[in-house]
C-alpha cells in the first residue's frame, strides 16, 4: 500500500484519467462523477491509485502515475564501449590536425570536413489554451494577478473555454472593463460604469478542488437530465458574502444552479422545476 500523501497535481492527473475514460464510453456519467469527486478529495496516492485500477488507458491520453520510482540507468555493453573508445579517438585525431595547422583536405589520417551548422530556428512562444480543469483554473488565478496586479474583480464568470471578468479600474467611481482569457489575454470593452450592485470578491478565495467537486455535485443533485456543465458565477451583492454559483444545462435548456462560498460550502440547491 502506498501511503504517500498526494498532492493537487496527483488529484489533477487523476481526474484527467477518468475524464478521458469517461469519453472513451468506460465509465457512465454517475460513476465518473462520483469518481471525479473521491478523487479530489483523495489524501493519498493509493485512493487515487484505486479509483482508476480498473480502467485502460484510452488512446492519445497520456498514462502518468505518481511517485514513480527512478529510472534505472542503462548498463553498457562491450559494443558501446567499443564505439564510444573509437568516437573518442577519433576526436582526439581531428584536435590534433588542428593543432599542428595540417590542412583540412585528405591526409594520411584521412579527411576532415568543416561543417557549416544551420541556424536555429526561433521559438515561438505559444500559451495553453483554457479548459475547464483544475489546473487551468489555477493558471488563470495567477495570470489574472500578473496582468491586473490585483486579485480584485467584480465577476467573474467559468465558462468550458475561457473566462470572462469585469476588472475594476482605478478612480473615484466604480468601474470596469471586460476582459476575457483563454489562454491569452482580450479586452472585450472599455471602461464604463459597474453593472449591478456588485462588491468585489477575490478570485485568490477560491478553493479550487472544491469547485469541481461541487461541480461534480451539481451535476448529480439538480435534477437535469443528461446535465453538463455550463458556467459557475462568482459575485457579491450588496454587502453579503462572497457566492460561487454552479450552472448546469442540456440540450433542452433545462438549466439548475447550486450556490456556494469561494470556500466551497454549499448554501443553497436550486434544482431544475419542470
Amino acid at each position: 500500500m502506498d501511503g504517500l500523501r498526494a498532492r493537487d497535481a496527483d488529484r489533477d492527473r487523476f481526474v484527467e484519467l477518468i475524464e478521458a475514460a469517461y469519453v472513451d464510453g468506460q465509465l457512465g456519467a454517475e460513476d465518473r462523477e462520483l469518481r471525479v469527486s473521491r478523487a479530489l478529495s483523495a489524501e493519498t496516492v493509493d485512493e487515487l491509485r484505486a479509483l482508476t485500477r480498473d480502467l485502460q488507458v484510452p488512446a492519445g491520453a497520456v498514462a502518468r502515475d505518481v511517485a514513480a520510482p527512478p529510472t534505472a540507468r542503462p548498463r553498457l555493453t562491450v559494443q558501446l564501449v567499443a564505439f564510444l573508445a573509437l568516437v573518442a579517438l577519433l576526436g582526439l585525431g581531428a584536435v590534433s590536425l588542428v593543432l599542428t595547422g595540417e590542412s583540412d583536405s585528405a591526409t594520411s589520417s584521412g579527411v576532415a570536413v568543416e561543417v557549416e551548422s544551420a541556424p536555429a530556428e526561433p521559438q515561438v512562444a505559444t500559451a495553453t489554451p483554457f479548459r475547464m480543469e483544475p489546473d487551468r483554473v489555477r493558471a488563470f488565478v495567477r495570470a489574472y494577478e500578473e496582468e491586473f496586479g490585483t486579485t480584485e474583480a467584480f465577476e467573474v464568470g467559468f465558462h468550458p473555454e475561457r473566462v470572462q471578468a469585469q476588472v475594476p479600474v482605478r478612480g473615484t467611481r466604480p468601474r470596469m472593463e471586460r476582459w476575457t482569457w483563454d489562454g491569452t489575454w482580450s479586452r472585450l470593452t472599455e471602461a464604463r460604469a459597474v453593472v449591478g450592485p456588485y462588491r468585489r470578491v477575490d478570485v485568490q478565495a477560491i478553493d479550487v478542488r472544491r469547485l469541481f467537486a461541487n461541480i461534480a455535485t451539481a451535476r448529480r443533485t439538480l435534477q437535469v437530465e443528461d446535465g453538463r456543465f455550463s458556467h459557475a458565477l462568482l459575485l457579491r451583492w450588496d454587502d453579503g458574502g462572497a457566492e460561487l454559483n454552479i450552472y448546469v444545462s442540456n440540450d433542452y435548456d433545462e438549466t439548475g444552479h447550486l450556490s456556494t462560498t469561494p470556500a466551497g460550502q454549499v448554501v443553497r440547491s436550486h434544482p431544475y422545476e419542470s
